[in-house]
């Protein structure tokens, strides 16, 4: 398969997690809070497509190297993590058979789960 773990990306993922970055708890409402298309222009013109990518918990590799789109199951809103998103990510690697990225998401949303305790 073309998705695999984006390991950038994930290891980002848990340096937000554990250096205390804010995280929005889950409101089921990451359709609503998820960066607009505007907002991922914006970031792109004063990011670098690296920078972007390390968002995301997945790399499709059968897209091209400079291609936005080729980043996959993003955790965040490009500025903080977000429960809601890592647990869509979790919910459709697993439908898809995507292990490795199921297996990451699912590590995040246990460390989120700790540090509410």
């Amino acid at each position: 398969m073309s998705i695999k773990l984006h390991k950038p990306g994930y290891e980002q993922a848990l340096k937000l997690i554990t250096g205390g970055l804010e995280v929005i708890p889950d409101a089921g409402n990451w359709d609503e809070v998820q960066p607009t298309e505007n907002e991922v222009v914006v970031y792109l013109d004063t990011h670098s497509l690296k920078e972007y990518g390390l968002w995301f918990l997945g790399i499709d590799t059968s897209k091209p190297e400079n291609d936005p789109a080729r980043y996959v199951y993003p955790y965040g809103d490009l500025k903080v993590v977000h429960e809601c998103a890592l647990i869509i990510a979790e919910e459709d690697a697993m439908d898809n058979n995507l292990e490795d990225i199921e297996q990451a998401a699912g590590v995040l949303l246990d460390m989120i789960e700790q540090d509410d305790e």
